[in-house]
């Protein structure tokens, strides 16, 4: 008599969230073509409010990115020990920089308009800052900025990777409603079973955007602060915002294919309802 291996209720649970999730008309496929698709379709939704939130929170990080590029720019590198600092001094300002804020950036942008992957309206600006973990996203973009610091400093090439697999911190905390550790364990394996999915997605658009803020820090001196500051302003608003969509719409992407996710109960229901 031959063997029957039995199902265990985890893989069956697993297997209808990833069916209830392919089927949902707003939450996208685990290709790259299709996240893209979806990072589009929320920002011609809401434009404004994506450049808007955009301004606010990326540009500071880039203002501090020239300022800090002026400094670096008269460094001398006159010993090998100079050289060292300097090199690691540039790999750790380059992450903190090309990170900071884009944890609440992605964070808000999820109130913002992550209702339109849910199927709902967009709320107001009132019920955003009132439905907002404003605390809880700040820590969470300081430890990430930390970490990916951290570990550009010491490698670049791991510190990226590490940078590109943390993008879903911000959507996490705001949909899970988890503390910053746990959002940050969740982002890891989440992201972990879908490596290439996270660096078509992320990691390609971010090269991009800290190759942008890298040249920002050494533009020479003579073009001043200010018309620095208004180069940045294209990248903010073009590869800023594609990372920050791209990021959201990840996040549910992968929580609705967890069964475990409250993204996934709302997508079952969802498509439940619909066929009904």
């Amino acid at each position: 008599m031959r063997n029957v291996r039995r199902r265990s209720p985890n893989t069956d649970a697993t297997q209808a969230a990833d069916e209830a999730a392919a089927r949902h008309p707003h939450v996208a496929d685990l290709h790259a073509r299709s996240v893209y698709r979806g990072a589009w379709r929320l920002y011609r939704r809401e434009p404004l409010r994506v450049w808007a939130a955009a301004l606010v929170l990326l540009g500071p990080g880039l203002v501090l990115g020239v300022g800090a590029g002026i400094f670096l720019d008269r460094f001398t590198e006159d010993t090998v020990t100079e050289r060292v600092a300097f090199a690691l001094a540039v790999a750790g300002i380059a992450a903190v920089l090309g990170t900071l804020g884009t944890v609440f950036y992605a964070g808000l942008l999820d109130e913002l308009v992550g209702a339109v992957i849910r199927g709902g309206t967009p709320p107001g600006l009132g019920e955003v800052v009132r439905a907002l973990p404003i605390w809880r996203l700040v820590a969470a973009d300081l430890v990430v900025v930390v970490m990916a610091g951290i570990a550009s400093s010491i490698l670049v090439l791991p510190g990226f990777i590490l940078l590109a697999m943390l993008s879903t911190v911000g959507p996490i905390v705001n949909i899970e409603r988890r503390g910053v550790f746990a959002s940050i364990g969740r982002a890891l394996s989440l992201t972990s079973r879908h490596v290439w999915l996270i660096m078509a997605t992320i990691g390609v658009p971010l090269a991009v955007e800290l190759g942008a803020d890298h040249y920002l820090l050494h533009l020479e001196g003579t073009a001043g602060i200010w018309i620095q500051t208004l180069v940045s302003i294209p990248v903010i608003l073009t590869i800023g915002v594609i990372v920050g969509l791209n990021e959201v719409v990840l996040a549910y992407a992968m929580l609705a294919r967890d069964p475990n996710s409250t993204v996934a109960e709302m997508v079952a229901s969802s498509v439940g309802s619909a066929s009904a």
